[in-house]
């Protein structure tokens, strides 16, 4: 008897497996895709914050706004994402104010940047900042680095081992000294 009801519940999970599996709206699709995402995100950022070795500022680099809206700063991006919020964009520049979503590949490739290629970075914008009007900054797909193993980007860090890690960790955009406004940091994005 025991054996009849488990294949019998097997059985109705199943059909209603297959019965869900059938459905195609968009509806459901995005229903049940945009939790998992959104879970993603939060349990990377919550391991970037636990992560020894990866510091996120808690002032923009931009003289005119060093000391202003800690909250769109890397570390308030990092700690609302990890909190289920959107990641909050500067009152300066062009998205002023806009809650952002970080991306899972971007947050990911902060994580092994890290992790798996063992730099210690120091994460100086994400979406803050004041940024190109089509940045993917503005889009949470990138992130900038001015501090690489506790030397400055531009003065002897080892910018070109990392831009060539975050490369090999999925960025498309990757630029440092050398590409015209990124002398002092690293720009690794994500696509769109």
């Amino acid at each position: 008897m025991v054996v009849y009801t488990s294949v019998r519940r097997h059985a109705r999970v199943l059909a209603a497996f297959a019965a869900a599996a059938a459905l195609t709206g968009a509806a459901v699709h995005s229903a049940t895709a945009a939790p998992t995402t959104a879970l993603n995100r939060a349990a990377l950022a919550k391991q970037i914050l636990r992560t020894s070795g990866i510091s996120l500022a808690t002032i923009h680099p931009d003289r005119n706004h060093r000391n202003s809206h800690p909250a769109s700063t890397p570390k308030g991006n990092i700690t609302d994402t990890a909190n289920g919020k959107n990641a909050l964009t500067s009152p300066w520049g062009d998205k002023v104010n806009r809650r952002v979503p970080l991306d899972a590949r971007m947050l990911n490739g902060m994580l092994k940047v890290r992790t798996q290629y063992n730099f210690r970075i120091s994460v100086s914008e994400i979406v803050g900042g004041d940024h190109s009007s089509n940045s993917r900054h503005y889009a949470g797909k990138a992130f900038d680095v001015n501090v690489i193993n506790g030397k400055h980007v531009g003065s002897g860090a080892p910018h070109k081992a990392l831009m060539s890690a975050c490369r090999k960790l999925g960025a498309t955009e990757v630029l440092g000294p050398g590409d015209p406004g990124h002398k002092t940091h690293v720009h690794c994005a994500w696509p769109r």
